[in-house]
């Protein structure tokens, strides 16, 4: 499979030819003489999955959204439980401190807006129609919340993706399509606005 090349400082991707310099730590990048990546989107690459023979049967595909589903069953689950929590928390603090109570009635506040918005993003990607389209994967990202005394840790996973066109383009998805998938891969990518529900790699 082919690797993304990475700065040897900081290990951020190195996903543009022209960079003479990390973007983000400023490491002077001693690039190989073909980045990896660009050979991975070359067009004629793009053009072979095109040819392949099982991309007609690819593009009739319909996933599955489980993935998607059980991350829409994980913010309703935190919301029931954060509100659950603070109002227990305003309660004790009530009778103890008085108007120390609304200290953790706001965190319930906060919690309440931060995961409805969640939720009106997951509706909108439920609602989205189903895409397919020929991609090649460049890099993966993981992104970790919560996590403490009383709670375990979320992790989202994202995979940045481009198209034939050039464009990029960072999805969601679930640890089962990043388990099974390495950067520099061309295939089907079945996406619902934001959301990769998941990708069917092409050898070519």
């Amino acid at each position: 499979m082919v690797e993304a090349f990475r700065c040897s400082q900081c290990s951020a991707p190195v996903t543009n030819d022209n960079w003479t310099s990390c973007p983000f730590c400023g490491t002077v990048l001693n690039k190989p003489t073909i980045n990896p990546l660009r050979a991975a989107t070359a067009p004629a690459r793009f053009a072979a999955a095109r040819r392949h023979p099982d991309l007609e049967r690819l593009l009739q595909l319909t996933p599955s959204t489980s993935g998607f589903a059980a991350s829409q069953i994980f913010l309703v689950f935190f919301l029931v439980i954060w509100i659950g929590a603070t109002l227990f928390m305003s309660t004790v603090f009530a009778e103890v401190a008085g108007l120390a109570a609304l200290l953790p009635l706001a965190m319930g506040v906060f919690g309440f807006v931060m995961v409805s918005r969640g939720l009106v993003k997951a509706r909108s990607i439920r609602n989205a129609p189903l895409e397919r389209e020929i991609v090649v994967l460049l890099d993966e990202r993981t992104e970790v919340s919560g996590g403490g005394k009383d709670s375990s840790a979320s992790t989202a996973y994202y995979l940045l993706v481009q198209g034939e066109d050039g464009a990029r383009t960072e999805l969601g998805c679930s640890a089962q399509v990043v388990g099974k998938v390495t950067a520099g891969d061309i295939g089907v990518a079945y996406r619902k606005g934001s959301w990769l529900a998941d990708f069917q790699r092409i050898d070519v």
